[in-house]
């Protein structure tokens, strides 16, 4: 790429134009719009990335190069870590190698560029990325998709920076939570890990389909471990069926309605991060999970030599790696739609349902029924991640009870009371007691 770039730098757009600045440096504006500063683009590039440093971070990811002045100081304040530019257009970088001086990037071995110049491209990037790496720092830079031109690609890339600005929100939030955490749990999952081998499990998240199956699920209550994600524990409850565990995720407020009013004996398995005050509250047994990507995490598992968790993104993935992890040869989805019915969004009696108003949907999935139906951008990150998942776990039997939700490779679907049926001969274990055995 590189070597491209200098062959082809006098071939640059008629929409970029070089200008100088008041304080002398260059300046770049692009498409009518200015990329930096028209007074001292270096002192304003250095101010923003001096505010984008996460010593944390071990590669850093930064959408659009401009003249090199972003990439220039990330390698001044941050030597020794990757850095990886992604741009929508070659043409600007070529601008940029016509009027600069850029040995010391080109010639540096950490600094590696990407061109992707469509929305399917860019996605499938960043997927990839957070699936294969941890720790990275995403920055772009509002000036810079200010200069694009196609909407499809703005569109995608002002989410991106709304999701980067919602974590360093909560960073400050996780942080709190996990110092407030580590002190109050009973056990670790480590205790867990591999216990339950040739049982079976039911992972029931709070999809709309949920509702269907309320009656299967009591039939399985003693027969399949029932681990209900936070989200649908009310559901459960609304129904007099209480789970053999809750496992809870989220790190907001807003995730202890959940639980509010509940008093319950059962096993809470918790991330770390989670709101604090879910585990201050719970009168049951705590099991911490201390998750892969978040360091203080890593390194308190790595001192306390804990296992680690893989998450996925939801309370639901996170359920599903805990599962897989305590040794279930058969597991279950109930609930895991990951797509709307209608225009609802989870179960009646969910906590986090609510209704949904589509003009066209922007994203469609197959589902079991082979109809085509609402869903999200975050869902199908997910649904991807289970689905890798699953393909790394050949010794484990998945099925999916959801047959207008989302087709799950390698879940297939199966009807809710045939799984009942198949139940009734199978012999009752009382769960609770398993793990009070096991956690002692």
């Amino acid at each position: 790429m590189k070597q491209q770039l200098l062959m082809n730098r006098y071939n640059y757009s008629k929409d970029i134009e070089i200008e100088t600045s008041k304080k002398g440096p260059l300046t770049l504006k692009k498409n009518n719009h200015y990329l930096y500063s028209r007074y001292d683009p270096i002192r304003d590039v250095s101010k923003f990335i001096d505010s984008q440093i996460d010593p944390l971070a071990n590669m850093y990811c930064l959408f659009g190069f401009g003249l090199g002045y972003h990439v220039e100081q990330l390698m001044a304040k941050e030597p020794s870590k990757k850095i990886i530019v992604i741009d929508t257009d070659i043409s600007t970088i070529q601008a940029a190698i016509h009027h600069i001086d850029l040995t010391d990037i080109l010639s540096n071995e950490n600094v590696q560029f990407i061109i992707l110049n469509n929305p399917i491209q860019i996605q499938e990037f960043i997927r990839n990325l957070d699936l294969d790496s941890s720790n990275i720092k995403w920055i772009i830079p509002q000036s810079w998709i200010s200069t694009i031109s196609n909407s499809s690609l703005k569109e995608i890339l002002e989410d991106i920076k709304i999701k980067e600005m919602s974590f360093l929100r909560m960073k400050n939030i996780m942080e709190e939570n996990f110092q407030n955490n580590i002190q109050l749990f009973d056990s670790h999952i480590g205790s867990l890990l591999g216990q339950f081998e040739g049982k079976k499990a039911a992972l029931v998240a709070a999809g709309p389909s949920l509702d269907d199956n309320i009656d299967v699920l009591k039939q399985l209550k003693n027969k399949y471990f029932l681990l209900c994600v936070g989200a649908a524990y009310k559901t459960l409850l609304h129904h007099n069926i209480e789970p053999d565990a809750i496992v809870m995720s989220d790190p907001h407020d807003l995730v202890f309605e959940q639980v509010k009013g509940v008093s319950s004996q059962i096993p809470l398995i918790f991330l770390a991060t989670v709101n604090k005050e879910v585990v201050r509250y719970w009168s049951g047994t705590k099991i911490i999970l201390f998750q892969e990507g978040y360091p203080p995490s890593e390194q308190f598992a790595k001192e306390h030599q804990i296992p680690l968790i893989q998450t996925g993104g939801s309370v639901a993935t996170t359920g599903l790696d805990v599962l897989i992890k305590m040794g279930f040869a058969e597991i279950v989805f109930f609930g895991q739609d990951l797509a709307y019915k209608g225009n609802q969004s989870h179960s009646i009696y969910s906590t986090s349902n609510k209704t949904i108003s589509f003009n066209q949907p922007t994203f469609t999935v197959e589902t079991n029924s082979h109809e085509r139906v609402a869903t999200s951008r975050s869902w199908l990150i997910f649904r991807k991640w289970i689905e890798q998942k699953i393909q790394q776990t050949p010794k484990v039997q998945f099925k999916n009870t959801s047959y207008n939700g989302a087709l799950i490779k390698g879940a297939p679907y199966v009807a809710g009371e045939h799984i009942a049926n198949s139940a009734k001969n199978m012999e009752d274990i009382n769960f609770l007691d398993l793990i009070s055995k096991f956690i002692k």
